[in-house]
């Protein structure tokens, strides 16, 4: 007879739910930007010194300031990039998987982990663009 009032409502957690869908599109619109920035980056740099700056890029022994700016912040923007991608897939997964059953634990501190990498690496990329021009 106490069990009559109780209701039985099998909804998952709105609150992660929330937090791995905002995790997932903060991680998506931050790649997709870096990806733009950097294929912006190599774009003018092509415009500006030609066909043969690329083959430069590759074979030179003593970088420009143009390509050695490409070469370490774009390769740090691009890793950047893999990891928030990295972590809107996880991020994604977490969810499917907090949907499907709402007794599973959500691993936060794996996707966080990846989205700080991906932050820390951002501005490592920014820091070293801003060393690379004005040193």
């Amino acid at each position: 007879m106490g069990d009559e009032w109780k209701i039985d409502i099998k909804i998952p957690d709105i609150g992660t739910m929330i937090t791995l869908l905002t995790t997932a599109v903060c991680s998506v619109i931050l790649s997709a930007a870096e990806i733009a920035y950097t294929m912006m980056w190599i774009t003018s740099a092509y415009e500006r010194n030609g066909k043969d700056f690329f083959i430069d890029l590759l074979t030179a022994e003593a970088l420009t300031w143009t390509a050695e700016y490409i070469v370490v912040a774009g390769s740090l923007l691009l890793l950047s990039s893999m990891t928030f991608l990295l972590s809107m897939m996880y991020a994604l997964y977490e969810l499917n998987r907090i949907t499907q059953n709402e007794d599973k634990k959500v691993h936060r501190k794996i996707l966080f982990g990846l989205f700080g990498t991906g932050l820390v690496l951002l501005f490592m990329a920014l820091i070293s663009a801003i060393i690379l021009r004005y040193l």
